[in-house]
């Protein structure tokens, strides 16, 4: 089956089947289980195995539904309905089991303007009458969590003002705690917020859609979704009731919320959207980027994190023509683990496209040091769009491709060039397991008159032809071919790319010859994780014979 809308399957035949390339069975790493029945669902995972994910039917509607897998995530009954209330509507469903074995529902009441919570015995079947938690016009529901005293705690983002406003924006972040599980509520005095721009590419709300989790000394660290390019993030050291002011964390974000979760061995996942949003000088007003999925572990609660792995790139990424406008892209994750040990993701934003996903992630997926590809699977690894309308809702077509070349290794490469057209020459997006340190590898041809192309080492994702990419790596430089360059069109050179992130340098090796050192442009709390290829043709409407790009390979 396709995951994506008929809409995207009649116009692009570049949209790859999920279930093709992540294929359903017990010893793969990652499982594309099926579509996600709904945005901003909830997953369960209870003693027995059982998994439960709680939604709605639709954007607004009064009912809880619930899908069940009796098989450790790997199929699912159809949804049913098992709650509903006259006043509850929006998406938000969000569930936590408490260490009494029971489960925690909390739903938003948009008539009301309040958020409320019932509880469960029977692992969701029957429902307690909704009681009052908080009120205020709130956003998706996302971190809800029992810390080892036995509080529950609820952090949320509440709209102060109707618009976006400097310095802080529309809303602020905060918490209510409950010691006698959710019979009544305190509210905290912090009102935690992050900074909002003039002309930024987006809405302004500022700091909103926290998650939280409880680290090994007590404390409660909360992530947030932003305008900064980044996650904000907030502790508490006194059990949710009082919050530190928000700062930016390590992690690059487009205006997106995270989950961060802590699996049973201790360990901490984060799932996020690993990109940046574009600049309204360049692109104009366009939807915030939310193309790709990332999730990263840490070992050692928080100090160091590895991983930074795409999960899922959105189906209909190179090529949204005709899509009904509208929420798209991979956002709004949930976490749980199944008794095997595998991670289950729920996530889905985007009515069309394919944003909606579940899949079943074994960790150790996440400790894997290699990424090679010869475009023997296309471009189910790489991202090739190029925008070819630019607006809220600009459209795509595909951009880099992958063409025949009998004097390829798989008589296959990838093709970044640039046909008549107003807009940026076309690019690709590779991601591979972050590396502070590491040894890229790949086998290029210029063809003939070609501009050349620039390629950027960085920490998050951007649109594949966004020039900026280039000024916000950590290392970025341009090869050309003409006569006053080291490279000759029509012959395969191997360039090799040796960083450092510690220490501040990237060598490049053309033919296993140092051709130069390159100082590190920008700084990275976390390593590199992406390379990113662009061809240099101008904007205006000309065309480039472009670069071939025959295999690739990254050692880290």
């Amino acid at each position: 089956m396709c995951l994506v809308s008929s809409y995207a399957q009649q116009l692009d035949e570049n949209v790859y089947d999920l279930a093709k390339y992540y294929p359903n069975i017990p010893n793969a790493k990652l499982i594309y289980v099926g579509e996600n029945p709904m945005n901003e669902a909830s997953v369960q995972v209870f003693e027995d195995g059982d998994i439960r994910i709680f939604h709605t039917d639709q954007r607004y509607s009064k009912k809880v539904m619930m899908q069940e897998s009796l098989d450790n995530g790997y199929s699912y009954l159809e949804s049913r309905k098992v709650f509903s209330d006259s006043l509850i509507s929006q998406y938000p469903r969000k569930t936590l089991l408490d260490d009494k074995g029971n489960l925690h529902l909390l739903v938003f009441k948009e008539k009301v303007l309040a958020v409320y919570h019932s509880v469960s015995s029977d692992k969701g079947e029957t429902w307690s009458p909704l009681k009052f938690v908080t009120n205020g016009r709130i956003g998706s529901i996302r971190a809800f969590i029992q810390t080892n005293s036995g509080r529950l705690i609820f952090a949320y983002h509440r709209h102060v003002v109707s618009k976006g406003t400097l310095p802080t924006g529309s809303c602020y972040t905060t918490a209510v705690y409950s010691d006698d599980y959710g019979k009544t509520w305190i509210e905290s005095d912090s009102r935690i917020t992050a900074p909002v721009f003039n002309d930024y590419n987006g809405n302004n709300y500022g700091m909103v859609e926290p998650s939280i989790v409880q680290m090994k000394d007590g404390s409660i660290k909360m992530l947030s979704r932003t305008q900064t390019g980044y996650l904000y993030e907030s502790t508490s050291v006194n059990n949710g009731e009082t919050w530190s002011e928000g700062v930016a964390s390590i992690f690059r974000s487009s205006n997106s919320p995270a989950h961060i979760f802590r699996l049973p061995n201790d360990d901490l996942v984060l799932t996020y959207c690993n990109t940046v949003d574009s600049d309204i000088g360049t692109f104009g007003k366009i939807y915030t980027n939310r193309d790709i999925l990332t999730m990263a572990i840490s070992k050692d609660d928080g100090e160091t994190w590895k991983g930074f792995r795409e999960i899922v790139r959105m189906p209909s990424r190179n090529n949204q023509a005709n899509i009904p406008r509208g929420d798209r892209g991979l956002s709004y994750p949930d976490l749980g683990v199944t008794k095997e040990g595998k991670i289950i993701l729920v996530s889905g934003q985007g009515e069309y496209g394919g944003g909606r996903v579940k899949f079943l992630i074994d960790p150790t997926w996440l400790d894997e040091t290699t990424v090679y590809d010869d475009f023997t699977n296309g471009l189910e690894k790489w991202s090739c769009y190029s925008f070819v309308k630019l607006g809220l809702f600009p459209e795509r077509e595909l951009g880099a491709k992958v063409i025949y070349d009998d004097t390829a290794i798989n008589r296959k490469a990838l093709l970044v060039n640039k046909e008549e057209g107003d807009l940026f020459a076309d690019g690709a997006v590779l991601n591979f397991p972050m590396g502070k340190s590491g040894e890229l590898t790949t086998r290029i041809k210029f063809n003939e008159n070609t501009k050349g192309i620039s390629f950027s080492l960085t920490d998050h994702y951007r649109y594949p032809n966004d020039c900026g990419g280039d000024t916000s790596a950590m290392f970025s430089d341009q090869l050309k071919c003409q006569k006053t360059y080291f490279f000759k069109p029509n012959e395969w050179y191997n360039v090799k790319l040796v960083w450092d992130v510690d220490r501040r340098f990237c060598d490049m090796f053309v033919n296993n010859t140092r051709y130069k050192r390159l100082k590190m442009q920008n700084y990275t709390g976390t390593g590199i994780s992406y390379i990113r290829f662009r061809n240099l043709a101008k904007t205006e409407n000309s065309s480039d014979s472009g670069v071939k790009i025959d295999w690739i390979k990254i050692q880290i």
